[in-house]
């Protein structure tokens, strides 16, 4: 939504990402976008946020006691990026999130690597209880900017069905909020 002189309100179309359950096709292999290098800063000040005490993560010195070049970033950083470049193509139309599983950290990653994230569909199902939605099985693979494997996991979603969630795709607002009602002609738009 816009505000134009004099009141008037112009409404735009919000853009629709990710996909409806009808959308997802077992073996589909989704190459996410963009790709993210961490930084020495984020990764200490994860490490500081999420209050983890483990030295290896904000001491260089003691890093390379035990044979890393530097600190490595936090495994869960890694995680949260890589999934967090999967959000645009597999959950951005889900209703729910149903857990991790087979979590893996291959190797370490560290400051100034560069992370690409892919998923493939490992299994999709209706959902028993209601007809509109369904559940999406992935399996996601982080990389680094060498191909090499730093992290994979598989993960479940509740997905809404297209044809239950279809007028969402005219939407020129997200819902609950309510658009202003137009200022009056005079412009002034104030109530006296």
């Amino acid at each position: 939504m816009t505000r134009l002189a004099q009141g008037a309100i112009t409404v735009r179309k919000m853009a629709r990402t990710g996909r409806f359950y009808e959308e997802f096709e077992v073996g589909a292999t989704y190459q996410h976008h963009w790709g993210r290098t961490l930084a020495e800063a984020e990764c200490h000040l994860f490490t500081t946020w999420t209050q983890n005490a483990n030295p290896l993560y904000f001491n260089r010195e003691y890093a390379r006691s035990l044979g890393h070049p530097t600190c490595p970033a936090n495994p869960l950083l890694v995680m949260n990026v890589v999934f967090g470049m999967t959000v645009e193509d597999l959950s951005e139309q889900a209703l729910a999130h149903l857990g991790y599983w087979s979590m893996r950290f291959h190797k370490p990653v560290y400051p100034g690597q560069t992370l690409y994230a892919e998923s493939v569909v490992l299994d999709k199902r209706p959902s028993e209880s209601k007809d509109d939605r369904g559940i999406v099985h992935v399996r996601t693979t982080g990389k680094n900017e060498l191909g090499a494997v730093v992290i994979t996991y598989e993960r479940k979603i509740l997905v809404k069905t297209k044809a239950a969630y279809a007028g969402e795709l005219d939407r020129t607002a997200p819902p609950g909020l309510r658009l202003p009602e137009p200022a009056p002609a005079d412009g002034l738009g104030a109530a006296r």
